[in-house]
């Protein structure tokens, strides 16, 4: 089978491949909604340690030794101040689920938000 298309031919394999990655695209687009998981707490990671876990619940700022602040506003996290030169943790935004977390490479700083009960879990 043979479609034209802006005057070139277009082969049933093309279609058929076009076809499958559309199929997948949507796959992995419907699992990552599927998999979200709006949390309760923040988790603040510094050089790879647990450095704090907040409630979301509760408006605040965190101050990370100077170098960073997270703030939690309206159940969301985001980074509020960073005194490493390029600023691209605090253009990452805000935060209330799982699907992505903050990075501060300079300061070695990262932000999560999880389930309270599923970081206690992990602890023990």
């Amino acid at each position: 089978m043979e479609l034209w298309a802006g005057g070139k031919m277009i082969k049933k394999r093309d279609v058929i491949f076009f076809l499958a990655i559309g199929a997948v695209c949507a796959v992995l687009f419907l699992t990552s909604r599927i998999f979200k998981v709006t949390g309760d707490s923040v988790q603040i990671y510094k050089e790879g340690k647990l450095y704090a876990e907040i409630s979301l619940n509760k408006d605040q700022e965190i101050d990370i030794d100077g170098k960073n602040i997270v703030k939690i506003k309206d159940g969301k996290a985001f980074m509020y101040y960073a005194d490493c030169p390029d600023k691209l943790c605090i253009k990452q935004g805000k935060i209330s689920d799982n699907s992505r977390d903050i990075v501060c490479l300079p300061n070695k700083v990262s932000v999560r938000v999880g389930k309270k009960s599923e970081t206690d879990a992990v602890a023990k």
